[in-house]
């Protein structure tokens, strides 16, 4: 299989990996250590993300979207990016991830390497009318921008105000292809997949990384958001080798670009597995939901993946997410749910084996193993996951055990999502969203008891502050 022999090769070191994939026209830069906020660059010790005084950093934040077809983040024309952003800091969250679309480089490329007027994508998404006046609403809640300002402009005047508060940003890699996300039949769910050629990938990864070195409250970025077995593309080679192959590849690209940068992997399994790179598991055979099989994999010499291997290995931070509509863990119940944590990559924290390894497993014949300890200390973040904004917030089982999950052992989170509405979401125009921690115009919470009686205390717990 061709998949199987390139990572093959990027393990013996015989694939080309950074230098074939510089970004030429935004200079790499490594990161000076800073003696002023956020004190980068950022590197991890065992489990720990530290900054450069070797201070230990946790993250509570929010997810703030621009991987929508416009390519802009959401919001902008209901309200200035200093007042979101106000917003933000005003509930303790002090990091924002933002995924974003590899087509807003690929378009870079395409008009010669110019970047593109946001009015354009806006047009093209939202149609003439609706475009035109999107614009007209973004330009009179921000009037820092023109007509002429482009995507990556929007995005770096975000990120400086957003340093201004002390306000990390974290720039997701969300979709290759600017659209809603996720399923099996977007396009954008494998390597290689419909929409998601694997070159421009990497190419805009480099673009990212290099473009973040200019932004000193941006630490980290991720590589992949959500990868998941493709129903456009079957048998697409959509298991644990394949996977290293190409990620191990991309933080070559990532770190080449931006050497100081943070570089966060997410799992199999829409963002949930990654069992098998922390328990170091044989990549041929290790078992993975719905995972191609690699045929004589019982046959071969075993393959693990061990980041001290490579130069990088002490900038990658693992990152996981769950939502209670998962295929094959159980979000129903804490003790299940902890137990499903520690096997799919929280065991990388070091922490103790849930005792519901041990009751439950056994009837698997695989306790062994399912419940493995990690074989590194790693850091994991929990960067997705999310509900209704509403009444059954303060009882949602899910929520309630992360929550006392992140208390317990120190884990950064992300919650899912700021935006409380979206310009264009599966055809469907200013699509309300209510999930979204703001209301549909942006000018409040969309459950203020929520905010109050939640998300602030799970902020303060974590040992940030909260203005009240």
């Amino acid at each position: 299989m061709t998949f199987i022999f390139v990572w093959m090769l990027a393990l013996t070191g015989i694939l080309a990996t950074a230098a074939d994939h510089a970004v030429s026209t935004i200079a790499p830069r490594q990161q000076n250590v800073s003696s002023t906020w956020p004190y980068g660059p950022f590197s991890t010790r065992g489990r720990n993300i530290i900054n450069a005084r070797g201070e230990v950093i946790t993250w509570a934040g929010v997810n703030w979207p621009l991987s929508g077809e416009t390519m802009i983040p959401e919001g902008l024309e209901h309200a200035s990016a200093d007042s979101i952003l106000d917003r933000i800091a005003s509930a303790g969250f002090n990091f924002i991830r933002m995924p974003y679309a590899i087509e807003m480089v690929d378009l870079f490329y395409l008009n010669n390497q110019t970047d593109t007027p946001f009015p354009q994508t806006l047009i093209s998404a939202l149609g003439p009318d609706n475009g035109t006046l999107v614009t007209s609403q973004i330009l009179l809640h921000n009037p820092i921008w023109t007509r002429n300002t482009t995507l990556f402009k929007i995005w770096s005047d975000i990120v400086r105000i957003a340093a201004r508060k002390k306000l990390y940003v974290h720039p997701d890699a969300h979709v290759s292809k600017a659209k809603w996300c996720c399923s099996h039949t977007d396009g954008n769910a494998w390597f290689g997949d419909e929409h998601s050629n694997v070159d421009s990938w990497k190419r805009g990864l480099g673009y990212v990384a290099s473009w973040a070195g200019n932004h000193t409250n941006i630490v980290s970025m991720s590589l992949r958001n959500e990868l998941r077995e493709s129903w456009v593309i079957p048998r697409g080679g959509y298991n644990w080798v394949n996977f290293v192959g190409n990620m191990s590849a991309a933080a070559g690209v990532v770190h080449a670009a931006n050497p100081g940068v943070l570089i966060s992997w997410g799992g199999m399994q829409y963002g949930q597995d990654l069992s098998a790179l922390t328990a170091k598991r044989n990549l041929l055979t290790a078992g993975c939901y719905k995972c191609d099989a690699v045929r004589d994999g019982f046959r071969r010499e075993p393959v693990a993946f061990d980041l001290g291997d490579y130069p990088w290995g002490d900038k990658v931070i693992w990152e996981m997410h769950l939502y209670e509509g998962s295929e094959d863990m159980d979000t129903g119940n804490c003790r299940m749910i902890e137990a499903g944590l520690y096997r799919n990559g929280f065991n990388a924290l070091g922490i103790g084996r849930p005792a519901a390894c041990n009751s439950t497993l056994r009837a698997s014949g695989v306790e062994e193993e399912w419940c493995a300890p990690a074989q590194r200390l790693t850091p994991v973040v929990l960067s997705e996951f999310g509900r209704r904004q509403d009444g059954g917030l303060m009882s949602d089982v899910l929520l309630g055990c992360l929550k006392e999950f992140t208390k317990r052992y120190g884990v950064s989170w992300a919650m899912w999502s700021l935006a409380g509405n979206y310009r264009i979401r599966e055809g469907r125009q200013q699509d309300e969203d209510t999930w979204g921690l703001l209301n549909g115009t942006w000018n409040g919470w969309r459950f203020g008891e929520g905010v109050e009686g939640f998300w602030k205390p799970w902020v303060r717990d974590m040992g940030l502050a909260v203005n009240e």
